[in-house]
């Protein structure tokens, strides 16, 4: 195996962990609206971490195939521009959700769900690139274009795609705890698993023993969490990471279908100089991401800043507030307005 194709399948099996756990987090939202609180409490440290990885793949794979990216910019041109617009929308509507000011006509549970239907579109559509790009599926020989219709009239993309989102849902049970009719879970998640199993397959996708390990024990935690009511997200963390890593790992250096990544691998001293760039940067973000959740999860991050400053905070502070006397501010300010008044 290539040391610098290895990696980069790492950093793209850790965005894709990061865009699933969002994506159960966007179904949890709309499939019940009391899971908003337990939602945010575990995307809030996480959500800007995900765009950086987003860009620390994308810069990487592109040192490492530079002549590659020609064909990919021309082929899914479309698809990169909607998951980009996608992607600011997001953003837009998640930062939005946390300023809601009180009263508003404009829900947080509103703007979250469309931050939810943002989310759930950009992994469609990026699972289609991916998808694409393993099998060839929508291109054609000459690497000019991309077909979508082409692309689903292989009913076995759409078994692929729908399979994998079943077993996103059947997996935010546990992951995030829900109670309504959990017992989809594992409902969904084994008919999830036997479609995107058999979809992988048709499709021309090694499946081996790994695959079916890996299958059983997702299917497994969807089934002890129906039983006990007990989950940890760590274990599923690792699950989803071992999914896309062995996908990457049976079918390596596959792309468009019958083609090699070695004949795009860059091979001049810049490889070398990346992957040093690469463990560095990789490095970086994992600290940056266990900074985040530590200072999410100090004792006092779970205070309630929302009514800091209302109306009547404002009604009640006066201007001998703001300066600086021996007590409290707001004992001075009140015997500050009493002698005023006595003056009066």
């Amino acid at each position: 195996m290539n040391t610098y194709i290895t990696m980069n399948y790492v950093i793209l099996a850790v965005l894709f962990t990061f865009l699933i756990t969002e994506a159960m987090s966007s179904l949890s939202i709309m499939y019940d609206r009391k899971s908003l609180p337990s939602v945010k409490k575990y995307f809030d440290p996480v959500w800007g971490v995900i765009g950086t990885f987003a860009v620390f793949f994308v810069v990487n794979t592109e040192v490492l195939y530079p002549s590659v990216f020609p064909s990919i910019d021309s082929m899914y041109v479309f698809p990169i521009l909607l998951a980009t617009f996608l992607f600011i929308a997001r953003n837009v509507f998640l930062v939005f959700s946390e300023y809601v000011w009180k009263d508003s006509k404009i829900s947080q549970l509103l703007l979250a769900r469309t931050y939810s239907i943002a989310s759930f579109a950009i992994l469609l559509v990026l699972i289609i690139i991916f998808l694409s790009l393993i099998t060839g599926l929508g291109t054609n020989s000459a690497l000019t274009s991309f077909s979508i219709s082409a692309f689903v009239s292989n009913y076995y993309s759409l078994g692929f795609i729908v399979g994998l989102l079943l077993i996103v849902f059947g997996l935010a049970f546990p992951f995030f705890r829900l109670e309504k009719f959990k017992g989809l879970s594992p409902l969904m998640t084994v008919i999830g698993l036997a479609l995107f199993i058999i979809s992988m397959s048709a499709l021309g996708m090694i499946v081996n023993y790994v695959t079916y390990i890996i299958a059983v024990a997702i299917a497994f935690t969807s089934l002890l969490y129906f039983l006990t009511g007990k989950s940890r997200r760590e274990p599923i963390f690792v699950l989803i990471f071992l999914s896309v890593l062995s996908i990457n790992i049976l079918n390596y250096g596959r792309i468009f279908g019958t083609r090699s990544l070695y004949s795009f691998l860059n091979n001049s001293a810049v490889s070398s100089a990346s992957l040093a760039v690469t463990i560095v940067g990789g490095l970086l973000l994992t600290a940056m991401l266990i900074f985040f959740l530590y200072m999410y999860k100090r004792p006092d991050a779970g205070m309630d800043y929302s009514n800091r400053y209302t109306d009547s905070s404002f009604e009640e502070t006066k201007i001998a507030n703001l300066y600086i006397m021996p007590n409290s501010n707001k004992e001075n300010g009140k015997e500050h307005k009493k002698g005023k008044n006595k003056q009066r």
